[in-house]
């Protein structure tokens, strides 16, 4: 144990090294980040993990001379490591997996960044607004950098204020979206891993199968038309623009879904499916056509699952 124990902390303490070093792979190495939590969770068990995440933690606290923000984002990402150990062993559904794994998560940050800032004295609306103005500060550099058009850069740098007012005001649902995401990429990884250790995982059998459920159509086209229809209030439209935020990965995963389905029904070669999924994270267009295909999925059924449901019904 201790050796498994010594071995998940430099595996994670590599993934975060690579992060800060190697910029243009850093978001992608950070999504994976949460893997071996959750693995050495499974192995050597809750105390042992939770000692190995708190080893990390003051590890990464000192590297980034405790900036609060920077440690709640890595720290965001151990903990949905670690509870989303607790859920596999738990053997609940997938939908209860990846809410539960959110919401401790979520929940678990929210509450020591709101501890901070009554130990600090600071605002916590401040210190984000801060640290979203600093980093579109740090963008407008990169795009000097990168040789993009004055007149562009320009264009930006007029609408900063409220690019940066509509940033602060969805930062809960972008949280919210980052998490799922890497719950959804680290339960693909470790389902792969534990099969070629000899474990079997029913609750995550068949995910190019799943589906979101029908009702939810109605809360998004609801929160579709709170953007689109004229109100007074900026209120309702930000609340809107979070609540179609916050869906949007349901639907992206329903979408992937089908593509993955499709994809091993045409028994397309691996190499080819590797592409394919390389230009969807790649391409933001083909996001939101992943998007699109999972929502109307609801309706066409592209996958016919109606169909093989009444199928295995009439047998």
């Amino acid at each position: 144990m201790a050796r498994d124990l010594i071995t998940g902390v430099s595996i994670c303490l590599v993934i975060f090294s690579a992060t800060l070093y190697l910029p243009l792979m850093g978001f992608f190495l950070a999504m994976v980040l949460p893997m071996p939590i959750t693995y050495y969770r499974l192995k050597i068990g809750r105390n042992l993990g939770a000692a190995m995440m708190a080893i990390i933690l003051a590890v990464i606290a000192g590297t980034t001379s405790g900036a609060p923000l920077d440690l709640l984002f890595f720290g965001s990402l151990l903990f949905t490591g670690f509870f989303l150990g607790e859920s596999i062993e738990m053997h609940v559904s997938i939908e209860r997996t990846a809410l539960f794994t959110c919401a401790a998560s979520m929940g678990t940050c929210f509450l020591l960044f709101f501890l901070y800032t009554l130990t600090t004295g600071q605002n916590m609306i401040q210190l984000i607004s801060g640290y979203v103005s600093a980093n579109l500060e740090m963008t407008l550099g990169l795009y000097s950098e990168m040789g993009i058009p004055q007149e562009s850069i320009d264009l930006v740098a007029r609408s900063m204020d409220t690019i940066q007012y509509v940033m602060v005001r969805i930062i809960p649902a972008l949280f919210f979206v980052m998490t799922m995401m890497v719950v959804w990429v680290n339960t693909l990884f470790i389902k792969k891993i534990l099969i070629n250790k000899g474990l079997h995982l029913p609750q995550l059998d068949n995910l190019n199968q799943w589906r979101a459920p029908e009702k939810l159509v109605w809360p998004v086209i609801f929160f579709i038309l709170l953007l689109l229809v004229p109100i007074p209030t900026n209120v309702l439209k930000i609340l809107g623009l979070n609540c179609i935020l916050a869906v949007m990965p349901i639907y992206f995963f329903q979408g992937i879904a089908v593509v993955s389905f499709v994809l091993e029904k045409r028994s397309f070669p691996r190499l080819l499916r590797f592409f394919i999924y390389s230009i969807i994270a790649i391409q933001q267009i083909f996001l939101f056509v992943v998007v699109g295909l999972g929502f109307f999925d609801t309706w066409i059924d592209f996958r016919k699952l109606g169909t093989m449901g009444e199928g295995k019904e009439q047998e």
